[in-house]
């Protein structure tokens, strides 16, 4: 074997390597065989530490969740607290069930035993724990198999998904005078992306564009109306001293506008909404917050449990301890949740927000402050939901056409090609897996123009087998050797191959450059394809057929 195939073996086994190894974790079969968990929450909360009971009404069945806090993810990670990926795995357990249609809600945390829990109605702990293994939620093979791929998945647009497509503008007037719009728009980028994170959804796409306008697309939406909320809110929290309080605002004049503030808190069905004065100036606000998340008081009503970091904790209990038999008002996003009289002084940073929250309010509260305030408020300029009906039918289109085609090009180039015909189907294969591959390592966006630009790409991969082989008979009939006949094919080819691939890449490139959207889906799918193209045909189809024809006894070329 000569030395430049060791090296052109050695290059193709790398690229077929690699190419499965970012293919593979996107395919169907990797979470049934390596859950749909991610590692770090496998590890952290162990499929062995579940526990499926019977409720204490008799009625119902329970799964209890335990975390795992001597977890490696936990030790190198600080920002990774036990509590948010307990309840991370008990929320996409509950989001699983649902999906499936079974009901299944939230059961009150106990943080300190490290134990979250579901409910579903209706249902035994043996039952459940039949239908929790058809979720697929954990490894069936053990995870160090799974930790040899990456983790890069490849991320569906709307057209196949489905979701919701959102732009907002940032409002100028209500960014700090001292504070620059277009940081402020990237600040409101990173928040929106803390949140949607926080909020299970996959595959977010968020990016910042001109005029100081954020493009948020996220596929799989079932609420959109609640997922706006969540992305809108401000979440401008803060803590201020009860000056008086009315059922109207004209019952508190005079204010002074420069220390005094006036604010309202809304009512419900059984009470009517009151008017605040307030001090001006906020005791504490939400940048002194270290946490927060969902609890329920005595009476199972939902709250929002708030933790402030060192410092906040400092001020909490100076200002608690300066003011008892006083009103702290708490506000957020200028509305009073709650006004408390203090009772005593109080140390360790805790606190809680109650405003008569249903337990979907308290958990968008919870995930908006944790993930922080936003910088400025958000215009909606535009939204446009795409139902995931509409996507399955155009994944299950795109694949027909894919498979369809696939079958035709590989039944063509058999009858016409034979032998020769067969190595370049392997070589389509391999083109398509590389540009799967090549998406999915640069985070790309697969959309059903994408798809199109695939297959347009799998068409010239053909093409360009085509003109070789048509190379090679002309070649053969001239009676050269097979060796000769190989290398002056390819020779004859690689002229035209480039030439054909060249022009079609500085056309992708302008695409892209000027298109937009689906348009630069289209050129990006293309564009990598006929880099592929070039390898497979150019590289891969030479090298197949010199080691098998170079240790052959054949004195002609099935072609």
């Amino acid at each position: 074997m000569k030395s430049q195939h060791r090296f052109q073996i050695v290059v193709v086994l790398i690229v077929l390597v690699l190419s499965l190894l970012f293919a593979i974790p996107s395919t169907p079969l990797w979470d049934k065989t390596f859950g749909v968990l991610t590692i770090d929450e496998q590890t952290a909360v162990p499929e062995t530490t579940l526990a499926f009971k019977d409720g204490e009404d008799g009625k119902s069945g329970v799964i209890e969740f335990t975390v795992n806090r001597n977890a490696t993810i936990f030790g190198t990670n600080t920002n990774v607290r036990p509590e948010d990926v307990l309840e991370s795995v008990a929320d996409a357990c509950r989001r699983k069930f649902v999906e499936n249609g079974v009901q299944a809600v939230a059961v009150n945390p106990d943080y300190t035993k490290g134990v979250a829990a579901i409910r579903v109605p209706n249902a035994t702990g043996a039952a459940l724990k039949q239908a929790f293994d058809a979720l697929h939620l954990y490894a069936r093979l053990p995870l160090d198999i799974a930790r040899i791929f990456p983790r890069s998945r490849i991320t569906l647009g709307l057209d196949l998904k489905g979701g919701i497509d959102l732009v907002y503008q940032i409002d100028i007037n209500s960014i700090e005078k001292d504070d620059n719009p277009a940081d402020a728009c990237q600040r409101s980028v990173e928040i929106i992306r803390n949140r949607v994170d926080m909020y299970g959804i996959a595959e977010p796409n968020i990016k910042a564009q001109e005029g100081n306008r954020i493009r948020i697309q996220l596929p799989g939406v079932r609420d959109p109306e609640r997922v706006k909320s969540l992305i809108q809110s401000t979440a401008m929290l803060k803590f201020h001293l009860v000056i008086d309080q009315a059922l109207s605002a004209a019952q508190l004049e005079p204010v002074d506008p420069a220390n005094e503030l006036v604010l309202f808190e809304p009512g419900s069905r059984t009470q009517q909404g009151k008017w605040y004065k307030l001090k001006r100036a906020p005791e504490v606000t939400g940048r002194d917050l270290k946490y927060a998340r969902v609890a329920f008081d005595e009476m199972g009503v939902p709250i929002v449990h708030l933790e402030f970091n060192p410092e906040g904790a400092a001020k909490f209990a100076q200002v608690t301890g300066a003011h008892v038999n006083e009103q702290l008002a708490i506000v957020l996003d200028n509305k009073v949740h709650s006004a408390p009289v203090i009772q005593s002084r109080i140390t360790g940073g805790m606190a809680q927000i109650t405003g008569r929250f249903t337990l979907e309010e308290a958990q968008n509260l919870a995930i908006v402050l944790r993930a922080g305030a936003l910088p400025a408020s958000l215009i909606l300029l535009e939204s446009r939901v795409v139902g995931p009906t509409l996507g399955a039918e155009s994944i299950q289109a795109g694949l027909r056409a894919g498979i369809l085609g696939s079958i035709m090009v590989i039944l063509y180039m058999a009858m016409f090609y034979k032998f020769c015909g067969a190595i370049a189907d392997v070589a389509v294969i391999f083109n398509t897996l590389i540009v799967f591959a090549t998406l999915v390592f640069f985070g790309g966006t697969l959309t059903l123009p994408g798809i199109a630009g695939l297959i347009l790409s799998v068409g010239m991969a053909v093409d360009a087998n085509v003109i070789i082989f048509e190379r090679i008979r002309e070649e053969q009939r001239s009676g050269k050797t097979v060796r000769a006949t190989i290398d002056s094919g390819f020779d004859r080819a690689l002229a035209c191959i480039i030439d054909s691939n060249v022009t079609t890449l500085i056309t992708v490139a302008v695409i892209y450059v000027f298109g937009s959207g689906p348009i630069r889906g289209f050129a990006t799918t293309l564009g990598i394809g006929l880099v592929a193209n070039i390898f497979t045909a150019i590289v891969c189809v030479k090298l197949w057929l010199e080691l098998i024809y170079g240790r052959s006894q054949a004195k002609t070329i099935s072609v």
